[in-house]
Order: C-alpha cells, then sequence, then structure tokens
C-alpha cells in the first residue's frame, strides 16, 4: 500500500487486470497488450488478485433433485441423505463430498466431550485432509485397530488424528491390528489403555464411515488383510469398518480373518448418528446392503452414485444377484 494507505500503482494494475479478464472476458494475450506487459506477468496480476481478495470465485452447483434424495430416505430408511452436485474421484472423493459431511456432522450437533468414531478407507482419508468447520473438544476416536498395510487410509489411528486436527478435537488411539486370533482378541479387550478406546464404542454420539464394495480387486486390500479368496465372499456387497453384508442387510462373516477388533454391527446400530460415505457407482450394491443392515441413517454421496443406488432399487431382481 502507498503512503497514507491508498492503493499503489502495483495494485491498481492487479484490479484493471482481473476487471479486464473476469469482467470484460479479454484473453491474457489481449491484456498484455494493452497493459503493455508480458503475458506471464498477466498471470502473475490475476493470482495476486485472487490472492489479495479483489476477486473472489463462488461455485454455485446446479439445483440437485430434492426429489431423489427423498426417494433414497424413503426407500433406504434413512434419517437423512445428502448429495453433492459435482463427481466425486473415488480415490479422493473429500473435496467433492466435505460440504456434504459438513452439513451431516450440523444434523449431530456434536458438543465437546462427545465422541465421534472413524473408519478407514479412502474416503475416511480424504475427508480428513479437508478444512471442516471446527468443533473444539470433540473426541475422535478409530472404530477398529489397524494393519500392516503401507497404505495411509488403512490406518484408522492416521485417519483419527487427519479428523481430529480437522475439528480441533482431541484423538484418541488404538494401539492394536485389527485382525487378530480369538485368544488375542480377549487379551487385547482385557488391556486397559486399550480397553479405554473399545469402552468409546458404546457411548459414541456420531459415527462416519466409509462404505467399500465387494468384489475388491486391488490387491491393496489384500495387503491390508482382507479375506479375498474366502469363499464367503460371493455373499458380500460391502462393508462398514470391517463388517461385511449382503445387500439384502444380512451381515457376512470370513471364518478365514480371525477375530476383528472393531466395532460390532449392534453397537454400530446403537450410535445416535452414522454416517456412512459412498462415491462410486460401483458402490450402488454397498449402500444398499448397509442401509438394510442398518449399519448407517444419514448418506453422504454424489449425484452419480446416488442415481446408480436409485436405479438399483428400482430393480427387485438386483437383489438376489
Amino acid at each position: 500500500m502507498a503512503r497514507g494507505g491508498g492503493p499503489t500503482d502495483q495494485d491498481e494494475l492487479v484490479v484493471t487486470a482481473a476487471i479486464l479478464y473476469y469482467q470484460q472476458d479479454r484473453s491474457q494475450e489481449q491484456i498484455a497488450r494493452e497493459l503493455g506487459v508480458s503475458r506471464p506477468t498477466v498471470s502473475r496480476l490475476l493470482s495476486r488478485a485472487r490472492e489479495r481478495g479483489y476477486v473472489q470465485i463462488a461455485i454455485v452447483p446446479p439445483s440437485l433433485d430434492t426429489a431423489l434424495a427423498r426417494t433414497l430416505r424413503e426407500e433406504l430408511g434413512l434419517r437423512s441423505v445428502h448429495i453433492a452436485g459435482g463427481v466425486a474421484d473415488g480415490a479422493d472423493p473429500g473435496p467433492v463430498l466435505s460440504h456434504q459431511v459438513d452439513m451431516a456432522l450440523a444434523e449431530a450437533d456434536l458438543q465437546a466431550g462427545d465422541v465421534l468414531l472413524v473408519s478407514w478407507g479412502r474416503a475416511m482419508h480424504s475427508l480428513g485432509r479437508c478444512p471442516r468447520p471446527p468443533r473444539p473438544g470433540v473426541v475422535v476416536a478409530p472404530a477398529l485397530g489397524g494393519n500392516d498395510s503401507d497404505r495411509p487410509w488403512f490406518q484408522p489411528n492416521e485417519v483419527a488424528r487427519l479428523w481430529a486436527q480437522a475439528l480441533q478435537g482431541v484423538p484418541r488411539y488404538l494401539h492394536a491390528p485389527a485382525l487378530v486370533s480369538t485368544a488375542l482378541l480377549r487379551s487385547l479387550q482385557a488391556e486397559s489403555t486399550i480397553r479405554a478406546v473399545l469402552d468409546l464404542w458404546d457411548c459414541a454420539k456420531v459415527s462416519v464411515v466409509g462404505i467399500g464394495a465387494w468384489p475388491k480387486p486391488d490387491p491393496s486390500y489384500t495387503a491390508a488383510g482382507f479375506p479375498v479368496d474366502d469363499p464367503a465372499i460371493r455373499f458380500a456387497a460391502g462393508d462398514v469398518a470391517g463388517r461385511s453384508f449382503t445387500e439384502d442387510g444380512r451381515m457376512v462373516d470370513f471364518p478365514s480373518r480371525g477375530a476383528l477388533l472393531g466395532i460390532s454391527a449392534d453397537q454400530l446400530r446403537q450410535v445416535p448418528r452414522s454416517i456412512g460415505v459412498a462415491a462410486d457407482q460401483s458402490k450402488a450394491k454397498a449402500v444398499v446392503g448397509a442401509a438394510r443392515a442398518g449399519l448407517i441413517d444419514t448418506l453422504v454421496t454424489d449425484l452419480g452414485t446416488a442415481r446408480a443406488v436409485a436405479e438399483r432399487m428400482a430393480s427387485p431382481a438386483a437383489l438376489t444377484n
């Protein structure tokens, strides 16, 4: 700024470039000729205009079909459905779905001391890296143990850390593997520091869980300990927090997996608000199954996935496939 607080010549040049580009639809090449500067200089001027707040860009998604959300809510027996207008990247859906997750969390009215459970998965890891309205004092804990995979989205403690950081909450960590022997499971459940986290599963106010779809072609799932070759897999449509289910909502057990140190289906059903996140049309069957199993009562998804779920629901024969 110039002495006395007025704009400098540089500020005036920045604003002029912004007006020509955003209001008069001039190309950067035209602006460069008019201002007597190089094209790269115009690009830098426009960047400064955004950085300094002279230009504020708002993204206004098209109005969503509220009838679609209502149909899914009624057909699936859910409390609420939040649909993003964009197309979410299944590997990194956070940027598109984040606002809808915020809306779902606002409905839950989390307060300091309330417990929020998070599961694993790409969606949960992606959403954990997104900015979020702060909720200081909220306790964030994993809904299951970890594993040996080097993929960060398979590490519930890391997901819990990201979410707690975004919410300005308090992370709690479960330092134990998800897949264990029955004998080790009993021993872990009796250990005081682990028991303290497991007890949070019974008093949680909200859970946010990714909805996984079976079959899982990604080899990283094998590395994470998923029983992809178990004969029982042919009955599964998806999983939530490591708990698998069919499309009609029956729980599926994998004998080859061993014991799972994770929140049970019954415990998930007792959480007052369970938010399921899915972003991929291939997850339509899994979304239907998760809702029918009662593992979620709120759905956050994108428009393409929502339409795929609606089409799935409109085809009764699909439930037997």
